[in-house]
Formats: structure tokens, sequence, C-alpha cells
């Protein structure tokens, strides 16, 4: 072979090579993280509890009725996205789409329970909502909680007290 014909072969084996690497500029995926959602219900009423975690991405949200008709919001983000008129018919909230988990817990009197979602995406939102189970208006708390892309492990703890009233809240732990 003569000098000239090696070097094409050497540039043609340099640009095939170049076709089956990796990108340079890729980064790896960020891992996921644990989330861990406590429920805490002290009171002694009947309650409805839904947990969900959702990428950032997910593709709205649903609400269940006390019928059992389920209204989905495709445009829906937040909570703040579901109709006002809605909020106060609805028995359970959980977001829609690829990555999402949920959890609905139905229970008479005093329960409690841990809800693991293992591998959520970073940044991943925690939806939540408290109702009873009957009457015109079931909906008593609906929310959501975040910790950003930096955390690790989110916990989140959602607690009815002995008197009715509701509190949620997270702890968020960076690597």
């Amino acid at each position: 072979m003569n000098t000239r014909a090696i070097g094409l072969v050497l540039a043609v084996a340099v640009l095939l090579s170049g076709c089956t690497a990796p990108p340079v500029d890729r980064t790896p995926e960020e891992p996921g993280s644990d989330v861990r959602v406590h429920v805490v219900d002290d009171h002694a009423d009947a309650s409805v509890v839904t947990v969900s975690t959702a990428p950032a991405g997910h593709e709205g949200l649903a609400v269940e009725l006390v019928n059992g008709t389920v209204l989905e919001y495709p445009d829906a983000r937040g909570t703040e996205d579901i109709p006002e008129t809605v909020v106060p018919r609805t028995v359970s909230l959980r977001p829609i789409g690829d990555g999402v988990e949920s959890r609905t817990y139905r229970w008479n009197g005093t329960q409690n329970t841990t809800a693991l979602f293992e591998n959520v995406p970073r940044n991943a939102t925690v939806f939540y909502s408290v109702a009873k189970p009957t009457g015109d208006e079931p909906m008593r708390t609906l929310g959501r909680l975040t910790c950003g892309p930096e955390a690790t492990l989110t916990e989140v703890t959602i607690r009815i007290n002995v008197d009715g009233s509701i509190a949620a809240g997270n702890n968020c732990q960076v690597d």
C-alpha cells in the first residue's frame, strides 16, 4: 500500500470511529432520590389521603369526586390550576403521566403509614390531598411540596391532628 492509501484508510477509520463514540459534552443521568411520605392520622373520623410523586414534566392533574367520577386537567401543573368550583367536591387528587406514582389510603379512625417512592427523578413534586370520604364538600386540604434539584432524599409528613387540623411539611437532604 502506498502512503496516500494508508492516509485515506486512517482518515476513514477516524471518521467512522467518531460516529460510534458517545458525545463528549453529554453528562451522565442524575441519580434519582427516594421520597418517604409519612401519613399520620390522629383524628377519629374517616379520611381519604392520597400522596403522589411526579416528575417536573408530568402531564396534568386528575381529581376523583365522591361519586367516583374522575376529571382530568391536562394543562394543570399545580393545585392552583384546578377550578375552584371542583376543589370542594374532590375526594382525591393525583398527577398523571409517565413517572407518576400514587398511593391512596381510605380508613376509619386513627392510622399511620409510610409510603416509599424509590428512585424518583430529582426535583420531583409530592402532591397530597386529605378528604372525608362522603359529603357534598369532602376536600379538607390539598397541596404540593418539593425540595429542588439538589435533594437526594425527601421526607414529607402529612399529619391530621386530633382536632382535625392538618399540617404538611418536608425535610430535604443534599448530597
